[in-house]
C-alpha cells in the first residue's frame, strides 16, 4: 500500500482557489459567451479577480466557473436570468458544503491490489483503519476499510 500525504501535486488539484480562466476560456468552457459574462459582472453576478500591474484581461476563479456554469444551465432549461441566479444561489449553498467534505476527506492517493485508490482518512477513532475508495471494472465505486500501518510507503 503507498500513500501520497498533503504536500504532493494531487492534493494541489483539490485546492480550486489556484484555478483561474481568462474570460475567453470560462466562456469556452461554460458555454456563455463574452458579452454574457461582462453583462452579468456589471450587475454583480459574478465577478472577475483583482490583478495587480497593467494586466487589464479578466480573470476568473472556480467559484466564478461554478457560478457561470450553472446559470447557463439554467437559462438554456428556460430560468430568466434572475430566476437562474435565484437558483444558483440556492444550490451553492449545498456545492460549499460538497467541496469542503471532499477538499478535508481526501488525505491522498493509495495503491491497494496493484490498482489506485483514494485515501479517505481514518475509518474509526482509534485510527487503526483507513477508508479507500476505487473505481471497479464495472465503473462503479467500491469502498474498502484497511488496517492502517504508520510504516506506509509514502509517494510524491
Amino acid at each position: 500500500m503507498a500513500f501520497s500525504g498533503e504536500n504532493s501535486f494531487r492534493m494541489k488539484a483539490l485546492e480550486s482557489e489556484l484555478f483561474q480562466f481568462r474570460i475567453g476560456e470560462l466562456a469556452t468552457m461554460t458555454g456563455a459567451s463574452t458579452r454574457q459574462l461582462r453583462y452579468w459582472e456589471s450587475k454583480g453576478i459574478i465577478s472577475s479577480l483583482i490583478r495587480e500591474g497593467e494586466q487589464e484581461a479578466r480573470v476568473y476563479n472556480y467559484k466564478a466557473y461554478v457560478t457561470v456554469a450553472s446559470i447557463k444551465q439554467f437559462l438554456d432549461e428556460g430560468y430568466t436570468l434572475q430566476g437562474a441566479v435565484k437558483k444558483t444561489k440556492e444550490y451553492q449553498k449545498n456545492w460549499h458544503v460538497l467541496h469542503e467534505v471532499i477538499r478535508h476527506s481526501v488525505q491522498g492517493m493509495a495503491v491497494l491490489n496493484n490498482a489506485p485508490a483514494v485515501d479517505l482518512g481514518f475509518f474509526d477513532e482509534d485510527k487503526t483503519q483507513r477508508l479507500y475508495a476505487q473505481i471497479d471494472e464495472n465503473n462503479k465505486v467500491k469502498y474498502t476499510v484497511q488496517p492502517w500501518d504508520d510504516d506506509s510507503t509514502r509517494i510524491e
